[in-house]
């Protein structure tokens, strides 16, 4: 298990983190951008999320 962190600021909305692991991510309707739902989570998931992410807005913090 693994904590992640997220920079809302740079964070575009894409979604591509919720589409990837959408135990640990979820959208802000208000904010138009990903939060993160779940912390510890499931590392592979985690690091997934963290590649697929065009902003490199998610931090793995082990």
């Amino acid at each position: 298990m693994v904590e992640v962190a997220l920079n809302r600021p740079c964070c575009s909305g894409c979604l591509a983190c919720v589409e990837m692991a959408p135990d640990i991510f979820a959208y802000d309707e208000g904010a138009h951008v990903a939060m993160v739902l779940k912390n510890p989570c499931e590392e592979d998931l985690a690091r997934k999320a963290a590649a697929y992410c065009p902003d490199d807005c998610i931090e793995v913090i082990e």
